[in-house]
């Protein structure tokens, strides 16, 4: 087999064989498409020849060359095994891959899921009070947190760079201060905003959250889709209950939000 490949090497005769392959030729014809000196030719021929890859044939005065199958047929059961081996090696790497991506994809969504929350609910009022009762403290304070927190302090200037400050003050008394500044105020269509709470003892907030609202006019009007999209910023292990409540918290204000506009 080396002897079949080492022949094989060489770029004209590797040319001679694709000629050849298409059907017997005489040493002028090679010559000819070949554009090389006889002398070289014939030598090529003779390398092929010896390897078993080509046969030869007089007719009168002309020696005609031809392809010989059997050499090729072994060379190709020979390259098919390391095709399988190869083939079963890229069919791994396939396989693997595809566990690699789906598994990159799996931490990716956990990352999203646990990084963004992204809420939508249908409020049956008027844009202009689903806006209102978002800008309004004396409205915000009735529904901002969970059932059964109250909002002593809530105090708003609603302006890009204007400071947001809330008293959160839980069922059993203890306060939970949230702090916040507006990054855009765009009456009554949408509202961005960074939040922060559970400050440490240096004063530094471990839970940071940049909150875009959007208000979307549904039902000639008549009716409200809010979208709340929640990304985390800033994030402590401290934090870590609250955060995995993150989404249950904003869903039971949003419910209280509900309440508090049939009362507007």
């Amino acid at each position: 087999m080396i002897k079949i490949l080492s022949a094989l090497a060489e770029p004209n005769r590797l040319h001679i064989v694709e000629l050849l392959h298409h059907g017997p030729r005489s040493v002028g014809e090679i010559v000819e498409q070949l554009s090389l000196p006889q002398p070289q030719v014939s030598k090529h021929l003779r390398v092929l020849v010896e390897a078993g890859l080509v046969g030869v044939q007089r007719d009168a005065q002309r020696r005609i060359y031809q392809l010989r199958p059997q050499p090729f047929k072994e060379l190709n059961e020979w390259l098919a095994s390391f095709r399988r081996i190869w083939d079963e090696r890229f069919d791994r790497l396939e396989e693997y891959l595809h566990e690699l991506q789906a598994e990159e994809t799996k931490q990716g969504a956990n990352q999203m899921t646990n990084r963004e929350l992204v809420i939508t609910r249908i409020f049956d009022a008027p844009r202009e009070l689903v806006f209102k009762a978002w800008t309004e403290p004396k409205h915000l304070a009735q529904w901002w947190g969970p059932e059964g927190f109250t909002n002593p302090v809530c105090e708003l200037d609603l302006r890009p760079g204007g400071a947001i400050l809330i008293h959160m003050t839980g069922p059993d008394g203890v306060v939970y201060p949230n702090k916040g500044v507006f990054h855009e105020v765009a009456p009554p269509e949408r509202l961005v905003m960074t939040t922060s709470a559970f400050e440490d003892a240096a004063g530094q907030p471990q839970l940071e959250v940049l909150n875009t609202i959007t208000f979307a006019v549904m039902n000639e009007g008549t009716k409200t889709k809010l979208t709340l999209r929640a990304v985390v910023v800033k994030s402590g292990p401290a934090v870590a209950t609250s955060l995995a409540g993150m989404e249950e918290g904003w869903n039971q204000s949003l419910d209280r939000l509900a309440q508090e506009l049939e009362k507007v």
